[in-house]
């Protein structure tokens, strides 16, 4: 298996919008002032001046004592505009609705000030931010104002909703006290499982390697009405060569055919295997769906209408009209949980549905050697497809094996 290039993959993007507000998260905000403590310059200041008064008491010497405590006052009056500093400050982050678990895609991180008072040196530090920079730095953010700053950022769990944190910190005023604040939420965004393409699928002229039988490679290369003869051009099937045109011309001539209709695809998706058996980790459930989702995109970049029924969905069909949109199957996988089951009746069923003419694919977690013998002889070719293994099975019962 190979991870298609990123511009096949990838979804448009729509316009970033802000993130919906918790509002659990908002009340945790309100709940209490930041944490505050000493920086290291503010213990300096007080072992100094406790020094300063120590000595100053032992000579006696009035004017030490008296510049000693000096430094416990600064401290003491510097103290509420630390833990004040960080109140009222509110985040909100800026994304597109969507995008594929590992791609990156736009992020915009904001600080507002809601409050009545301006904030100084703030420093945030976001889980959602990016995977090199996690934050930014600000040295004044208005009362009413924000900061803002962009970044590419991207997830690598498929989800819906994920959690996300945020950390404020001030040494405002003077570096004296350290201010914190931790806002915890989570984010609104769907993540669709990174897409991953059978080597067997990735040359849709190829098809030979799906179906191992040289007559359907002949039917799907040019079953297309005949247009006309042309030159040899680096890509060109050697069994497309027009040999009495080229004797004639002196250099190499092809048959040129118009593409025909793509046909639809029938996929269903399934967690069936025998009873008894080892249940397979969590990872290979989300491989097999990157897989299934590289098969959605397949159909996508070559106009291919499909129908998507799937265990995690419930057995409903989801139909996928040629030029329609990918959003909805996409949604169902970014949402799927793992069902493994050892009823094969609910898949037979499905499979009974098949219209004819459609070209059936049936994807699993599970090995085919825990289901493929759960499945009768059908009237229709079924590409069985696993995580390491492509099996053709046909009417005759006869598998044909190739690479994944």
């Amino acid at each position: 298996m190979k991870i298609p290039p990123s511009s096949s993959a990838a979804l448009p993007l729509p316009r970033a919008a802000p993130d919906a507000p918790d509002p659990a998260a908002r009340r945790r905000d309100s709940l209490g002032p930041a944490r505050t403590r000493l920086t290291g310059r503010g213990a300096v200041l007080l072992l100094l001046s406790l020094a300063a008064v120590f000595v100053g008491a032992l000579l006696p010497e009035p004017a030490a004592v008296q510049v000693g405590l000096l430094g416990p006052v600064l401290l003491a009056l510097t103290w509420p505009l630390a833990a004040r500093n960080l109140s009222g400050l509110r985040v909100v982050r800026l994304h597109p609705p969507g995008a594929f678990a590992g791609q990156l895609f736009p992020f915009s991180l904001e600080l507002f000030q809601d409050g009545p008072r301006p904030s100084f040196a703030v420093e945030i530090e976001d889980s959602i931010a990016g995977p090199s920079e996690r934050g930014f730095d600000t040295t004044h953010v208005p009362a009413g104002g924000c900061a803002s700053r962009s970044f590419e950022s991207r997830i690598l769990r498929r989800g819906s909703r994920h959690r996300a944190h945020a950390v404020l910190t001030s040494s405002f005023p003077l570096g004296l006290w350290r201010a914190e604040r931790i806002l915890r939420d989570s984010l609104s965004m769907t993540i669709f499982p990174r897409p991953v393409t059978p080597r067997a699928l990735e040359d849709a002229q190829d098809a030979a390697l799906l179906d191992a039988e040289e007559e359907e490679s002949s039917r799907r290369d040019w079953a297309g009405d005949f247009h006309g003869i042309r030159a040899f051009q680096p890509g060109d099937r050697l069994k497309l060569i027009h040999w009495p045109a080229t004797a004639r011309a002196g250099r190499l001539m092809v048959r040129q055919f118009d593409r025909r209709l793509p046909e639809k695809y029938s996929i269903f998706f399934h967690s069936l295997r025998l009873e008894g058996a080892p249940q397979d980790s969590p990872d290979a459930f989300e491989s097999a769906l990157e897989l299934l989702c590289g098969l959605l995109l397949h159909c996508r970049d070559r106009g291919i209408p499909l129908d998507l029924t799937a265990s995690f969905g419930q057995w409903r069909t989801l139909q996928v009209p040629l030029g329609s949109s990918l959003e909805p199957a996409l949604n169902l996988l970014a949402a799927a949980r793992c069902q493994p089951s050892s009823d094969a009746a609910p898949l037979l069923r499905a499979l009974a549905t098949t219209e004819t003419g459609t070209r059936v694919f049936l994807l699993s977690e599970a090995p085919l050697s825990q289901w493929e013998s759960r499945l009768p002889e059908l009237p229709f070719a079924v590409t069985c497809l696993s995580l390491h293994e492509l099996r053709v099975k046909r009417p005759s019962l006869r598998f044909a094996s190739t690479a994944p």
